[in-house]
């Protein structure tokens, strides 16, 4: 069995990757909106990359299936977004030993999700999106689910 220091620094490891690929990673990070016109000028320039409609990203992947790149395109947005939690699920439970009902963790990994979110939309990394928010609440959900040292709530 893996010691929980192990586990702790395989979990840090993680979330340190995680935090990397989805804000930094491939990206450019454009702080120019503070001294441009504040938020007002954030919220112009990232309006093309928001997304405030549940639904409206995983049906505009949906509605691309019959496309030839467009199964590809599914898998990598709709499905990637769910597996990419999956392990912060799996693992946080068990570094974490006060979080044992389902509940307290799903409020966890929202916070843990709304953060990532707020870092791409401010650092102009990538979309602010609600389908992507539910898509990776539902991978760390079935982490969670699968993971041994959970203890189901009453």
């Amino acid at each position: 069995m893996i010691k929980l220091k192990s586990l702790k620094n395989i979990f840090i490891g993680y979330v340190v990757i995680l935090v990397y690929g989805m804000v930094i990673f491939n990206r450019n990070l454009d702080f120019s909106w503070i001294v441009t016109g504040g938020i007002d000028r954030l919220n112009a320039m990232m309006a093309d990359t928001t997304n405030l409609t549940l639904f409206a990203t995983i049906n505009r992947y949906l509605g691309v299936l019959d496309r030839p790149s467009g199964f590809g395109l599914f898998l990598y947005n709709v499905i990637g977004n769910m597996l990419i939690l999956i392990p912060f699920g799996y693992f946080f439970p068990m570094v974490n030993k006060s979080v044992k009902k389902w509940w307290i963790f799903l409020l966890v990994a929202l916070v843990f999700i709304l953060c990532i979110e707020a870092m791409q939309y401010v650092s102009m990394s990538g979309s602010l999106d609600v389908d992507d928010v539910l898509l990776n609440l539902m991978g760390a959900m079935i982490g969670y689910l699968l993971c041994p040292a959970k203890e189901k709530a009453t």
